[in-house]
C-alpha cells in the first residue's frame, strides 16, 4: 500500500468507539457488521511543546514521508510568535508511531520582510516528485492571509525557495502524485460564507498549478450537517482501488472543528463522502485535544492504521474557539491507531 505522499514509496495512521454502518449501507462497499474503533496512544501528544526548541508554544500539521528507509515527519512548530516547519525522523526498522528523533532547528522558516510567508510557515505537505523533496506549505504574510507556497530539498533537511511567489492562493494544502501529475488540494472560501471547502489544481511539473474550477472537489455538507458550515485540512492516502480523504469539519464554526470525516474516489476527482461520518471526534472534556482536531494523516503500516493528528486543548478550548490561546490553550500533535481489515469503505 502506498501513501499519496510516497507517489511510489510514500507512507504514513481515545479511545473512540464509532458506529457501526447499517445494514443498508452494507449493500454497497461498507460492512455492514465490523466496528471500528481508534486508540489514542498513552504517550499522546507525541510531538508535544518544548520550552527553550522552536516549538516551545505549540506543535501542529503532521505530514508524513517515507525516504528511502526513514520515516520522515514534517510539522508544524511555534516560537516567539512565529510558525516554522520542521521535521523527525526515525529509521523504518525502529518504527512504533511515538518514537522520533526531531531535529533540533526547522527546516523551513519564515521569510523575508515582504515575502508571502514573512510572518508564519505552516501546514506542510511533502511529496518525493522527480528525484526531490518538494513540500508545499501555507505562506502567511501582510500581502494575504493565506497563500501556498514551495520549498525544494534534495534529502528532505536542507530546502530552498525555488519563487519568490505563490503557487496558489488559499491554505492547508495536501498533495498525491497520479501518473506523473500533481493533484493540490487545499482550502479556500465558501462563496458568500466565512467557512472553507476543498478545491483541487493539478501541475505536470511541480511549480505551475492550474487555477482551479469554482465547484469544489469537496464541498461543505448539506443542511444540518455535521460538516455543513466548513471543510478543511485534507489528508490522503491510497489503498486498493481507492483514494481516502479524512478531512477535518464543522457545522459551526469556521477553522475550529470537532470532527474528522471521510471521502473516497477512485480518481481524485468525484468524491463520496462516508455515509456514517464522523470517523473521529476531538477528545474528552479535560484531555490535552478536547478542543479540536486538524490534518488527520493517516496511512497504513504493517496492518495497522496510524493517524497523526493536531489536537487543541486547555484553558477554555472546550466551550470557546482558540480559548485562551497560548494561555492555557494551545496546539500539539497526537497518535492513534486502528486495527481494522480495511479503512471504513472497501476497496475493489
Amino acid at each position: 500500500m502506498t501513501h499519496s505522499h510516497i507517489g511510489m514509496a510514500l507512507v504514513l495512521a481515545a479511545c473512540v468507539l464509532l458506529p457501526a454502518p447499517s445494514a443498508a449501507q452494507g449493500t454497497d462497499d461498507t460492512h455492514a457488521a465490523q466496528e471500528f474503533e481508534w486508540n489514542r496512544s498513552t504517550h499522546n501528544p507525541v510531538f508535544p511543546a518544548a520550552a527553550g526548541t522552536w516549538r516551545e508554544a505549540q506543535t501542529a500539521n503532521p505530514d508524513l514521508l517515507l525516504l528511502g528507509r526513514t520515516y520522515t515527519m514534517f510539522f508544524r512548530g511555534q516560537r516567539d510568535g512565529h510558525d516554522r516547519i520542521g521535521v523527525a525522523t526515525v529509521p523504518q526498522e525502529k518504527f512504533d508511531g511515538v518514537t522520533w528523533n526531531i531535529h533540533p532547528e526547522p527546516v523551513i522558516d519564515v521569510g523575508t520582510p515582504g515575502s508571502w510567508d514573512e510572518l508564519h510557515a505552516l501546514d506542510p505537505a511533502a511529496i518525493l516528485f522527480h528525484g526531490k523533496v518538494f513540500l508545499y506549505y501555507t505562506g502567511v504574510s501582510r500581502r494575504a492571509d493565506r497563500a501556498i507556497c514551495l520549498a525544494v530539498s534534495e534529502n528532505g533537511f536542507d530546502f530552498t525557495k525555488p519563487t519568490t511567489d505563490p503557487v496558489l492562493i488559499g491554505g492547508a494544502p495536501e498533495v498525491v502524485l497520479h501518473r506523473d501529475t500533481l493533484s493540490l488540494f487545499f482550502w479556500r472560501e465558501v462563496p458568500g460564507k466565512k467557512g472553507f471547502q476543498i478545491h483541487r489544481a493539478v501541475s505536470t511539473d511541480g511549480y505551475h498549478f492550474t487555477e482551479p474550477d469554482s465547484t469544489p472537489a469537496l464541498p461543505v455538507g448539506r443542511a444540518g450537517a455535521w460538516d455543513s458550515f466548513t471543510v478543511e485540512t485534507p489528508r490522503i492516502f491510497h489503498e486498493g482501488s481507492l483514494y481516502y480523504m479524512v478531512y477535518c469539519g464543522s457545522d459551526i464554526n469556521k477553522d475550529y472543528p470537532f470532527h474528522a470525516g471521510l471521502a473516497t474516489s477512485a480518481d481524485l476527482i468525484h468524491w463520496k463522502k462516508y455515509d456514517a461520518n464522523p470517523i473521529f471526534s476531538r477528545g474528552a472534556e479535560g484531555q490535552w485535544d478536547e478542543g479540536a482536531i486538524w490534518f488527520t494523516t493517516v496511512e497504513k503500516i504493517a496492518n495497522r492504521y496510524y493517524m497523526w493528528y493536531e489536537g487543541y486543548g486547555g484553558g477554555t478550548s472546550r466551550t470557546v474557539p482558540y480559548g485562551s490561546y497560548l494561555k492555557g490553550g494551545k496546539s500539539q500533535v497526537g497518535m492513534a491507531t486502528m486495527d481494522a481489515p480495511y479503512f471504513y469503505v472497501r476497496p475493489e
